[in-house]
């Protein structure tokens, strides 16, 4: 059923009612949430009543049909929202709030109101289910939820990130053919070559062009790298600028037109060779449209130029074509095998191996179909019958898409079509996206109250990804994600389902909200497209990825933003997020949305804020990291419900006046600044929710002993800074009760040096700055069993000599020296530093011992900065480390200290 997910997320916020105390104690109210939540049984029973009366299957196939049911959710839903922000509006009997609604608040009033919404439910729904009221159906019991024992932070896919090409199934050949063409293209000199990458949907030809553009023996042969998604509906401009971005981050921050685009860059092309992917080219007209920036030049190294496309017409006639080509049935079955994380032996006496001559063949050899397949199966068990019955409906690719949806636990689903309003190939950063999911009350936290909602939507997300739906696009060097995304193929038939139920609109010259019997719910705007005529008087969301590269401030939605905020919206609308947005219009009446949960602001580059943000009591999201916000109004110190606020350097002098008083809510409290130690200790240690904190504190002397009672402390941050700029004094005592924190930072002296015994156990990241220990830390460091990065940045140790002794950082991958200026030996021994992948040395001028290198054998890059030529040399004679390593060196002209 089309309407299933809009369904479960109603029957989820009439449960939440029925918990509600106060809602108990009104039993006419209680019992119209109870006949409505039976009614919502009723719906979600229909599939399988369909699937024995055909004349029901084909009423509930009609889009009438399914529209007139949509219809009466979408205002059910409005009309719980509605209730449940003026009861809560009522209990804070804020007087600022209530003369700013200027509306009847009584409670007798929002509870009449609210009946008669679900009078009206009752019969609309009645009407569309006719006499099927009378068959004998139960209450249906949700999906469980996993429960807290079960939960590890990110531990089921953390693995994941260290999947390199000797992992891959099936694609090595065509990878090897894609490598031969782009080495021998970086041969030509200033002769630009262009390799088209050509297969039909699910072939594997994006992961082929990610494994080559990855490798670390290709990165040797160039200076310069960009991977830029081409939509249909492109604009040359936004494609230039996306390629621009990745070369040169300060051009990008600048106004640029398109005609100034196309001087631009090929200038930053001549620099050195570069290897640049347009993936997913559609259209013959667009190389066309874009060869001129990759011109001959005879004082240009030249490069290479990878396009994707599905369409053999597509393909550039002046350059090399790969067609990809599909898996034989010896690769096929060895990718499902690993999917499902089994091997041949293990698999013979299993009755899969029975259906393996069926999923070979409905899979066709497409990698996408193979792992949507892996991905379903690893999820559930089949008998023999089930997977009879799964073969008959399963033909192909698009089978398998359908499947795997269908599959979906109930709780998955709206969190899983949500991504489909994202751009297409869009890094979805995984911070955004769990506070979106959140906001938006797709998730909801266990009665307990052990685990709060991120946690559980961290565990869907891994549940998504598990399932192969979604994919991790970067990760971090602790081994969580950063960045994910839906695949192109999934986007394309997903976010269009979604549309069509009204889930979300996406904003462009197709959709038309006049035409539409849905009301527009969720919007996102990709372009700037004239968003007047809109009807916006059931909105609950509004996302805009209207970033207009370059610097060019959006002028459009001035008119627009005045429409979310009508009278209509004030009790429903959630989520207003503007992320990347350049210089968004921001009116000063978005204190009337009054229920609004998420406010996402970041990298806006806006200066001000509206006053009236400060009454925004039911605030739970609040991010101007990367603005030049540096006030909030004295308000905004007390709305009590927020828990993730990302600043950007905010200074208070002190935190002892009466205006400040931070939410016990907050998990996330990052970018603020403190000039006084005044009621630190006291203010801090009584937010026991905190989980990520960054403070930088312009004092003389800090002491941050109070972390030890923050016990959900998964990542600290501070810095000590004096008025001068210099680094100030850091004093703890030990950290060693903190068995959540897994991710800390220092930058100040240290009046007591690190080591194993007074730092967090299960510390994954370490990073020291201006911390001026005199003590080999390498000793003490080395015995932190969970250590993956550390990072010794400028002025962290002013000592000579380091030594890793064997056995030392069994677990750390990246190892990062900055500004050591006293260090000239560093010795390791035989048996440390085992699982070193990446070692970058910066400014440390005086090193001159380099025989460590040589028990580096596990090193795969090394990135040299301002340093003498003569190490990278020493390097490369290394037998057997030299040939693995890409080496990638750096030369500029001092500068201030690096944290």
């Amino acid at each position: 059923m089309d309407a299933e997910v809009v369904v479960y997320l109603l029957t989820q916020k009439l449960q939440y009612l029925l918990q509600d105390e106060a809602i108990a104690m009104t039993p006419k109210v209680k019992g119209q949430v109870q006949r409505t939540t039976h009614q919502l049984n009723l719906v979600r029973q229909l599939p399988k009543q369909a699937e024995k009366n055909r004349a029901l299957a084909i009423e509930m196939n009609s889009s009438q049909w399914t529209t007139r049911l949509l219809r009466a959710l979408y205002s059910m839903d409005d009309a719980i929202d509605t209730f449940l922000f003026w009861k809560a509006l009522q209990s804070q009997r804020h007087n600022g709030l209530m003369m700013m609604c200027r509306q009847p608040f009584t409670s007798f009033h929002n509870q009449f109101v609210f009946n008669k919404e679900i009078k009206d439910f009752i019969f609309k729904t009645g009407d569309l289910l006719k006499d099927r009221q009378q068959l004998d159906i139960q209450d249906i019991a949700d999906d469980n939820i996993p429960r807290p024992s079960q939960h590890q932070r990110w531990g089921r896919i953390s693995g994941f990130c260290l999947d390199d090409e000797s992992q891959v199934v099936g694609l090595e050949e065509q990878v090897k053919n894609l490598v031969d063409l782009v080495v021998q293209g970086a041969e030509k000199g200033n002769q630009p070559a262009v390799v088209s990458l050509v297969g039909e949907r699910g072939s594997g030809k994006t992961a082929i062009a990610r494994i080559v553009y990855n490798r670390l023996d290709i990165k040797r042969h160039f200076s310069s790298f960009a991977w830029v998604h081409v939509t249909k509906d492109f604009k040359m401009r936004d494609v230039l600028v996306a390629m621009i971005s990745q070369l040169d981050e300060k051009i990008a921050k600048e106004p640029l037109l398109e005609d100034e685009v196309k001087w631009r860059l090929p200038k930053l092309l001549e620099r050195g060779r570069y290897l640049i992917v347009v993936d997913d080219v559609d259209t013959p007209e667009f190389w066309e449209a874009i060869k001129e920036v990759f011109p001959p030049s005879s004082s240009s190294l030249g490069g290479v130029v990878i396009v994707t496309t599905r369409k053999a017409d597509v393909a550039v006639p002046d350059g090399s074509t790969l067609q990809v080509r599909p898996l034989n049935d010896e690769e096929s079955w060895a990718l499902f095998l690993k999917m499902l994380e089994v091997t041949e032996h293990r698999l013979h006496n299993s009755q899969l191996i029975k259906f393996k001559e069926q999923i070979l063949k409905f899979c066709r050899g497409l990698p996408l179909a193979i792992v949507l397949m892996g991905g379903l199966l690893s999820a559930k068990e089949l008998t023999d019958s089930e997977w009879s019955r799964l073969i008959e409906h399963v033909t192909a690719i698009d089978d398998i898409l359908a499947l795997s949806y269908h599959e979906l636990l109930s709780y998955l689903k709206p969190c899983f079509l949500y991504m489909g309003l994202f751009p297409k190939a869009i890094e979805i950063p995984i911070r955004r996206l769990i506070h979106l999911w959140v906001a938006e009350g797709f998730v909801t936290s266990l009665p307990d109250g052990y685990m709060v909602e991120e946690d559980l939507a961290e565990m869907y997300f891994e549940e998504l990804v598990c399932r192969k739906i979604v994919e991790v696009v970067r990760w971090r060097l602790d081994g969580s994600p950063k960045t994910c995304r839906l695949p192109s193929f999934i986007h394309d038939v997903f976010s269009l389902k979604a549309r069509n139920i009204g889930f979300f609109q996406i904003h462009s010259k197709v959709f038309s909200p006049r035409k539409s019997q849905l009301p527009v719910r969720r919007l996102a705007t990709y372009s700037n497209i004239p968003i007047s005529k809109l009807h916006l008087g059931h909105l609950h969301s509004y996302v805009s990825f209207n970033t207009l590269k370059g610097g060019i401030p959006d002028g459009n939605s001035t008119m627009f933003m005045e429409k979310i905020m009508s009278k209509r919206n004030r009790g429903v609308f959630k989520v207003l997020d503007l992320e990347s947005v350049y210089k968004p219009p921001l009116p000063t009446a978005v204190g009337t949305l009054l229920n609004l949960r998420y406010l996402g602001l970041r990298s806006t580059a806006i200066n001000s804020l509206p006053v009236s943000i400060g009454v925004l009591q039911c605030l739970e999201t609040f991010d101007v990291k990367h603005t030049n916000i540096t006030t909030l109004p004295d308000s905004f110190w007390k709305l009590g419900n927020l828990r993730h606020l990302y600043l950007n350097g905010i200074c208070l002098d002190s935190l002892e006046t009466p205006n400040v008083e931070f939410s016990n809510k907050l998990q996330s409290l990052c970018g603020l600044s403190i000039g006084n130690e005044t009621s630190v200790a006291e203010t801090f240690s009584k937010l026991t929710c905190l989980r990520k904190l960054q403070l930088t504190f312009y004092i003389r002397r800090i002491n941050i002993d109070w972390t030890s009672k923050l016990n959900k402390l998964h990542s600290l941050r501070i810095k000590s800074i004096r008025e001068s700029g210099e680094q100030a004094l850091i004093k703890f005592g030990s950290l060693e009760v903190q068995h959540n924190l897994v991710n800390l930072y220092l930058c100040g002296r240290l009046v007591r040096s690190v080591d194993s015994t007074n730092l967090p156990p299960n510390l994954k990241s370490l990073t020291l700055s201006k911390t001026v220990m005199k003590k080999d830390p390498m000793q003490a460091l080395g015995n932190l069993p969970h250590l993956n990065i550390l990072r010794l940045l400028s002025f962290s140790y002013i000592g000579e000599e380091m030594n890793c002794v064997s056995g030392a950082f069994p677990q750390l991958h990246v190892l990062k020296l900055w500004q050591l200026n006293h260090l000239r030996k560093w010795v390791v021994q035989k048996g440390a530093l085992t699982s070193l992948r990446e070692l970058e040395i910066r400014d440390c001028r005086n090193l001159k011992a380099l025989d460590a290198f040589h028990q580096l054998t596990s090193l795969r890059e090394l990135i040299l900065t301002n340093m003498p030529p003569d190490v990278a040399d020493y390097v490369k004679g290394i037998n057997n480390i030299g040939r693995g390593v890409f080496i990638k060196e750096y030369h500029w002209e001092p500068s201030p200290p690096m944290e």
